[in-house]
């Protein structure tokens, strides 16, 4: 006798919250998906059905995306910026450009579903000011805390974003990973280390 496969009662946020996450492991794994709907339900282990009562299109699910992924970021630099524990901020610097290059530069369609997306939408444009601004606070952090020179920190994130994804497409393309990340490394402490003397 076969058994039917049974599907779990989930909320209507955790299974949107799942359907998001299974569309962020596909993209992230760069197969080559035909059917992005039923790949992400199958992923979600949820019924083809399913995708639409939460999204109204695959690019609308690409909207979800980009707004969790954004929304992790910013808060991640949120909490950077407002712990109240010691900071080594040069380190901190570091391991986020680092981070976002390697999100940038990695093989699937996560790069292209977060910065590439088409027709630009206002919720995208939101998002990707939220980050900047949220990298803005982190920046004014070091800068209060006299690790880093004081420049203007939004001018200062928005550049460095500029510089990073342009670091991430490089490495993506083919180009030594080591070699990007000591420009970026040299650039920050160029720009934000003690002025000359």
């Amino acid at each position: 006798m076969a058994t039917s496969r049974s599907r779990r009662r989930l909320s209507p946020e955790a299974r949107r919250g799942e359907l998001i996450d299974a569309a962020i492991r596909l993209l992230e794994s760069g197969k080559d998906v035909t059917n992005w709907v039923q790949a992400v339900t199958a992923e979600a282990d949820a019924a083809k059905g399913t995708f639409y009562v939460y999204f109204s299109s695959w690019d609308d699910m690409l909207a979800a995306v980009r707004d969790r992924v954004l929304r992790d970021y910013v808060e991640r630099f949120d909490r950077i910026a407002e712990t109240t524990e010691p900071t080594d901020w040069w380190a901190t610097l570091d391991a986020e450009c680092a981070a976002v290059i390697e999100l940038i530069a990695r093989p699937g369609g996560l790069h292209a579903a977060l910065f590439h997306p088409g027709p630009v939408h206002v919720s995208e444009n939101e998002g990707l000011r939220a980050a900047i601004d949220a990298s803005a606070r982190v920046l004014r952090r070091g800068m209060d805390e006299g690790a880093f020179r004081q420049v203007d920190p939004h001018t200062t994130a928005t550049i460095l974003f500029a510089a990073l994804h342009s670091a991430g497409d490089a490495i993506g393309a083919g180009e030594r990973p080591e070699r990007w990340l000591e420009a970026v490394r040299d650039l920050t402490r160029r720009w934000l280390g003690p002025p000359p003397q």
